[in-house]
């Protein structure tokens, strides 16, 4: 009979450790990026909707997402993924959609590999 609890046991500890903990660590980290949240992170909703959010407002649960100049209010729960974070640095190449620039030396050994890249694939 000890040995049938033991095994009783046993079970509901591993599926404490298979099922229960890994969904509340989970859950843990989708409440800590909810809560983290700042105007002007770029997120996804749940309903798949793409956007800024312009305003939170954390007594009332809600954010303003800025999609395409339209304002629509969410609850924080509706955030499915923050893509972006509002304090995320902005690259030159974001900013004017343009590569950076490189300087001559570093363009010569680009030239230089991509040559040697192509006479080895001439070579197969």
């Amino acid at each position: 009979m000890n040995a049938n609890i033991l095994i009783l046991v046993v079970f509901i500890a591993a599926m404490y450790f298979i099922m229960i903990r890994p969904q509340q660590k989970q859950q843990k980290k989708r409440q800590a990026m909810i809560n983290n949240v700042q105007a002007g992170a770029e997120v996804i909703t749940i309903g798949g909707m793409h956007g800024t959010i312009a305003a939170v407002n954390k007594e009332a649960h809600t954010f303003d997402l800025d999609a395409e100049g339209v304002i629509l209010v969410f609850e924080l729960s509706a955030i499915r993924q923050v893509v972006k974070e509002a304090n995320a640095p902005v690259t030159t190449e974001e900013l004017t959609g343009e590569a950076p620039e490189v300087n001559e030396s570093e363009a010569d050994s680009d030239d230089n590999q991509e040559a040697t890249d192509a006479q080895k694939s001439e070579e197969k």
